[in-house]
């Protein structure tokens, strides 16, 4: 007897399924590198610092950080969201010094305004999860956390011009209490792929 065959429909979900889940695979397994502060760490998305920003549409999803059930336990859970959506809330207005307040100075100070604001120019972040906390070599956390970003295509990472990206990335929690800040991901450990 002859085995029924699929609907030829199934195809290409079934690859966007295995695509997507390998990617967060990928960086989950890479979560353990450590990221690496300095000017080497941060670079515009491309175009010129003149040239104006399109107005920006509404973002896919909601613009709030939310913790998944682990992350919500843990018992700077409070600080760790408030620092993220500050962090998220700075680069979605546009405001340098909101973003500058929930990252570790040395960050701030590597980028710089003008870096910072060719970098994001055009970003408007949403849907943003942190989905664990894991201990960092040395001190701290690490939220391993997925966004999804508009941006200009032309903002876009090299390789990638699109409007949309979905993110999977790690962020350094550093400092303890009210004094908790965000360090730099490290660039070859963020994953991202077209919405």
């Amino acid at each position: 007897m002859a085995r029924p065959v699929a609907p030829r429909w199934w195809t290409p979900v079934l690859v966007t399924i295995v695509v997507l889940v390998s990617a967060a695979g990928v960086g989950f397994l890479l979560r353990g590198q450590h990221p690496v502060t300095g000017v080497g760490n941060t670079s515009s998305h491309g175009g010129s610092i003149e040239t104006k920003a399109p107005p920006r549409p509404p973002a896919p999803g909601p613009p709030t950080v939310m913790l998944a059930e682990d992350v919500a336990l843990h018992p700077d859970a409070d600080r760790i969201r408030k620092v993220l959506q500050t962090y998220f809330d700075g680069i979605n207005a546009g405001d340098y010094n909101l973003w500058r307040s929930a990252v570790i100075p040395q960050w701030a100070r590597d980028m710089g305004e003008t870096a910072w604001r060719a970098q994001y120019r055009s970003t408007l972040d949403s849907s943003m999860v942190v989905h664990r906390l894991e201990p960092r070599v040395g001190g701290g956390l690490v939220a391993l956390m997925s966004f999804t970003s508009l941006q200009n295509p032309a903002d876009a990472p090299p390789g990638l011009p699109v409007r949309c990206l979905r993110w999977w990335v790690s962020y350094p929690l550093l400092g303890q209490g009210e004094a908790l800040r965000l360090g730099p991901s490290s660039p070859t450990a963020n994953l991202f792929v077209a919405c």
